[in-house]
């Protein structure tokens, strides 16, 4: 079974990130964790899941920027092997399969990175009305509160492990956040397959705006974070972002 190791950076994903944790441990050789300043419980629930696959690797409140992943990589670089897999975590995601099916494709096909196919589940009116009637509880797990996804992108995920793999921590002219993946002296092959991914960003009203507030507070850092997050600058209304469900 090739090893996956796993960067997982996260900020107020307190109510989240154990389940994830939790669910990448069993496929993951080390999930390493860079809480970037949490000011909700996010670190005391990593350290909670720290066992021999989880690490906590550093807390420390730093702005936000694609080569903080990086530094992670760059710190572990020396553990990992040729032929193992690196896998970029977001603390509010869940692959849909095990990712070992996408990684025996990936190798017959000589490629060197695989992608996933993003499946934004939402927080709808119909999840609204069951929250105002105290029937949405945080005790049950993320999968069975939030029930409606739509597909929304492709995303940069796994990166197989050579000898020449590098990851830039710096920012520059033609990177103004960051080098978002991993490097190579030649340009990384893609996998055909795409690999399913679970990604709950709306889960609670609590959630959403202290959400919204984290990305303000990152884009007021650096403008080139959360470029998709510009209404932030005038408006932090949560409800914006409940998604309307057709009967």
């Amino acid at each position: 079974m090739k090893r996956i190791h796993a960067i997982c950076l996260v900020k107020n994903e307190g109510d989240i990130v154990a389940q994830t944790l939790h669910y990448a441990s069993s496929f993951c050789h080390k999930i390493y964790v860079f809480d970037t300043g949490s000011n909700d419980d996010s670190w005391q629930q990593v350290k909670k899941s720290a066992s021999d696959v989880v690490i906590p690797f550093r807390h420390e409140d730093v702005p936000f920027y694609d080569g903080l992943r990086a530094q992670v990589f760059n710190a572990i670089r020396s553990d990992l092997a040729v032929g193992d897999w690196l896998y970029i975590l977001d603390a509010d995601e869940f692959l849909a399969e095990d990712p070992h099916k996408g990684i025996r494709i990936a190798e017959a096909e000589g490629a060197q990175q695989i992608n996933t196919a993003q499946y934004n589940f939402h927080f709808t009116d119909a999840d609204w009305e069951q929250y105002r009637q105290g029937l949405d509880s945080r005790d049950y797990p993320i999968s069975q509160r939030r029930r409606y996804y739509c597909f929304t992108n492709m995303e940069q995920r796994l990166f197989r492990i050579d000898s020449d793999l590098t990851w830039p921590d710096c920012i520059n002219a033609e990177n103004p956040h960051g080098f978002m993946a991993p490097q190579g002296s030649r340009k990384l092959k893609k996998c055909s397959y795409k690999i399913p991914n679970c990604h709950y960003q709306y889960r609670d009203p609590e959630q959403i705006q202290l959400r919204l507030q984290t990305r303000r507070a990152a884009r007021e850092t650096n403008r080139h974070n959360f470029v998709h997050y510009q209404s932030l600058d005038t408006d932090m209304n949560w409800q914006r972002y409940i998604a309307l469900v057709k009967n």
